[in-house]
């Protein structure tokens, strides 16, 4: 499953940069024609809710695929392909288990929260599919916790990472969007109860936002 989504953020990032042709055809209108029509400056961008799956690694295990939630937006002058993409989310998952979880039996959880800044590319401004792909840094805190709440005061650690990510999403109407998103991150180095491990995934969401500008 990892390796399905690490391919599908990759074919959206080929989906994106091909899809760059597709560019409405008023964009390339007579300068004297362009003139004549109002002016295009100003922002425009997208707030997007994600609702997904999370694949974390072995250190994880076997609480290793908690619930995705979270929030993107990105933004820029309505002319530019290029966004700044800020994003906050989240994963959470708690079970009961017979085999030692960081020292603990019974009914344990884990979680993160995530705060990431990047870039977003939209080759394609004008059409109902839009493609995207980007990347950037991320700030994350891992926790776990005895109990249902990871958040309890059990362990938890920070660490920096970096991410890139990918998806599509279909126009419905001027400002509703619809579609997919994958995400992978690498580089986040934590430290649970003397144990050194990472909170590196690779995930896959429902996107469901709206845009606005041109």
């Amino acid at each position: 499953m990892k390796q399905g989504i690490t391919a599908f953020v990759l074919a959206g990032a080929l989906l994106a940069v091909g899809a760059a042709s597709a560019e409405d055809p008023e964009d390339t209108a007579p300068a004297a024609e362009a003139t004549s029509t109002p002016s295009s400056d100003g922002m425009t961008g997208n707030v997007q809710f994600l609702i997904g799956q999370t694949y974390l690694g072995d250190f994880w295990s076997p609480l290793d695929e908690p619930a995705a939630f979270g929030i993107e937006v990105d933004f820029g002058p309505s002319k530019s392909l290029v966004h700044v993409a800020m994003a906050l989310s989240g994963a959470h998952d708690s079970a009961t288990v017979t085999s030692p979880f960081f020292g603990e039996l019974g009914s344990v959880a884990v979680g993160y929260l995530e705060f990431s800044a990047g870039f977003l590319i939209h080759p394609v401004r004008k059409a109902p599919v839009r493609p995207y792909f980007g990347a950037g840094a991320l700030r994350m805190i891992a926790a776990t916790d005895s109990g249902a709440n990871a958040w309890n005061g059990g362990e938890s650690d920070q660490s920096f990472g970096f991410y890139g990510n990918a998806g599509i999403f279909f126009k419905v109407g001027d400002h509703f969007n619809i579609g997919f998103d994958g995400r992978i991150v690498r580089g986040t180095d934590i430290v649970l109860f003397g144990i050194e491990g990472d909170a590196d995934y690779e995930q896959i969401n429902m996107l469901l936002g709206f845009s606005w500008g041109n």
